[in-house]
């Protein structure tokens, strides 16, 4: 459960602070809380209902690149009436379309197409007969928004308010199956039903929250009207589920202790706009307390979500889907539209993006696409379940090198985050493949750039990624700029195994393994993210070049009293086919001599 933190007007504060406003505290240890990045390996998906269907399109997207182009291509799947909201799984495997009107889940699984049917059925802490749950006990809400929670729960919201969904409690007080109870819904059996005349089906329970002190949430009926715009002013105690959709963001777990999960909602109040809200659950009581904040403004022309914002002349349209995305950006969908829009925390707008469709039309059958909610996987690159992590990062993987590699220990350092990669025509892979790999090597995970993000202190490590001989590059970000000073040095690790932590030059390096690369910095100039021609900027500097194992160049010489945050790395005489090899990138400050 999320645990309460701080004091209610110290979390609105926070709140305001760290996931939207673009006035932050440099003191604030939240401040840089949201330019932290995910993972490029998202899938995402769009769900369309119409003639009487639910399809869904995978969205064929570049992360790194940013472009303002995609390709839709329609999932394969059984039969999924229309009407449903759409959230993924927690182990990515299914897309869960909640049909409210039919009381039925619906998990497509995406690699095969397959559907299961989960009966929803009202919630009874005591146990119930199966007569009970068959004859008047089915689950007919207005629901209009679902997600995952960080405790693995279906979460809906609607008209008919909040519920947590749990698995069977079982035929009688006491499930015999013992295997029927808690947040895991989409491996959940039903044995109590065999022999009965429900054999086979699985039901499951939406368990109501009410609202605990002089928080309330106002509702209406699932439909267009929701789109309605509404001009008073905001009241963090008061919150619309009108339609639009949910997402979490990320939580504590999954990036080492630095973001709290927060529940944005884009619901359409005071047109279009998105709030962040804080919850805390107490299940003895089935209450939910929150605080809330408003993100990305209403109906004005400055912000993102209000109804009438324009982007190059061209109104934004309404809101409705909402996935959580690559590098911690928010993709949007709109109503019967033929893009998407792709948005960072702050509320600026990094892309709108036009797609085509493989296969298909994008008007057919007398009818646009009714476009609805959105959901992407939420695979994070950061070794979580990693055995040999360091005491305090996930992205740290302990071995033998440590003593002659690590800095971590050293003021400023910090990991560079990997931000496009480009391998070159030696590595005749996708560059679009970021899957998490096992921690051997292999020449799969070798084109993997998320392996850049994990410092790899073995030997021989399997965490590194090869940039291809033929020019082949990567570039990467700090996540806070560095002012240079005398003693700033930035670090670069090349992986070859077998091969020694350190060599006395470039030379003696290339002789022990021929692959080499440059290393560029980007010298007073600080993008919070990667555009199109970034890599063509004058303002890169070559600082050095780098061979096998440890190279590390102090920026000062040259640079000194300039901000630095992007490193580019390019492979430029390397004799192998996969090229030069790279295993992480840091900077620091190193100690002063007394």
């Amino acid at each position: 459960m999320l645990k309460p933190i701080l004091s209610k007007i110290a979390l609105l504060t926070t709140l305001m602070v760290v996931v939207f406003s673009c006035q932050i505290d440099e003191d604030t240890p939240f401040a840089d809380v949201e330019l932290r990045r995910m993972p490029f390996n998202q899938r995402v998906f769009l769900l369309d209902s119409r003639a009487g269907e639910s399809r869904i399109f995978e969205v064929d997207y570049d992360f790194q690149g940013l472009g303002d182009e995609a390709t839709l291509k329609r999932l394969q799947h059984d039969f999924v009436p229309q009407g449903g909201h759409m959230t993924m799984s927690p182990d990515n495997k299914y897309l869960t379309v909640v049909v409210a009107k039919k009381a039925t889940i619906y998990l497509v699984n995406i690699e095969t197409g397959d559907v299961r049917e989960l009966l929803l059925f009202n919630y009874n802490p005591d146990g119930m007969h199966y007569d009970e749950h068959w004859n008047n006990r089915r689950f007919f809400g207005k629901i209009t928004q679902v997600d995952v929670d960080e405790d693995g729960y279906l979460f809906l919201a609607g008209k008919s308010g909040f519920f947590k969904v749990v698995a069977d409690n079982g035929n009688g007080k006491k499930d015999p199956s013992n295997v029927n109870e808690g947040a895991d819904i989409w491996t959940d059996t039903d044995p109590s039903l065999n022999g009965t005349q429900w054999d086979g089906q699985i039901w499951v329970h939406a368990v109501p929250f009410t609202f605990s002190g002089d928080a309330y949430v106002e509702t209406a009926d699932d439909g267009e009207d929701y789109f309605e715009d509404d001009l008073r002013e905001f009241n963090p105690r008061k919150v619309k589920f009108l339609g639009g959709d949910i997402v979490f963001t990320q939580n504590d777990t999954e990036t080492n202790g630095f973001e709290s999960q927060r529940l944005l909602s884009f619901t359409q109040w005071r047109g279009n706009t998105a709030m962040a809200l804080n919850l805390n659950w107490d299940w003895g009581k089935k209450t939910i307390s929150f605080d809330a904040s408003q993100v990305f403004g209403g109906n004005s022309k400055k912000h993102p979500f209000g109804r009438h914002y324009k982007i190059k002349g061209e109104t934004m349209e309404r809101v409705t889907g909402a996935a959580l995305t690559g590098d911690n950006f928010i993709f949007t969908s709109h109503h019967q539209r033929d893009f998407l829009n792709l948005w960072n925390l702050h509320g600026d707008h990094i892309a709108k993006v036009k797609f085509t469709f493989e296969g298909e039309l994008f008007k057919g059958e007398n009818a646009a696409h009714n476009w609805g909610d959105m959901a992407a996987t939420q695979a994070f690159d950061k070794n979580t379940y990693n055995p040999n992590a360091l005491a305090n990062s996930n992205n740290e993987i302990d071995g033998e090198y440590f003593d002659e590699w690590y800095r971590g220990h050293l003021e400023g350092h910090q990991y560079a985050e990997v931000k496009l990669y480009r391998p070159g025509s030696g590595m005749q892979k996708d560059p679009g493949n970021m899957s998490e790999e096992d921690y051997n090597s292999s020449k799969e995970s070798r084109s993997n750039s998320a392996n850049g993000d994990i410092a790899d202190y073995r030997r021989n490590p399997a965490k590194f990624v090869s940039l291809g001989k033929g020019d082949g590059y990567i570039m990467l970000r700090f996540p806070q700029p560095v002012t240079v000073t005398d003693n700033t040095i930035l670090q670069v690790v090349e992986t070859t195994w077998n091969k020694s932590a350190q060599y006395s030059s470039i030379d003696a390096a290339f002789a022990a393994y021929r692959e080499k690369a440059d290393v560029y910095v980007l010298a007073g100039e600080t993008p919070r993210y990667y555009s199109a021609g970034l890599e063509d900027s004058g303002a890169w500097v070559n600082v050095g070049k780098s061979s096998v194992a440890n190279f590390e160049y102090n920026l000062g010489a040259t640079l000194k009293g300039q901000q630095v945050q992007w490193i580019m790395i390019k492979d430029t005489g390397s004799y192998t086919p996969d090229g030069w090899d790279l295993n992480f990138a840091s900077i620091y400050e190193a100690a002063r001599e007394q």
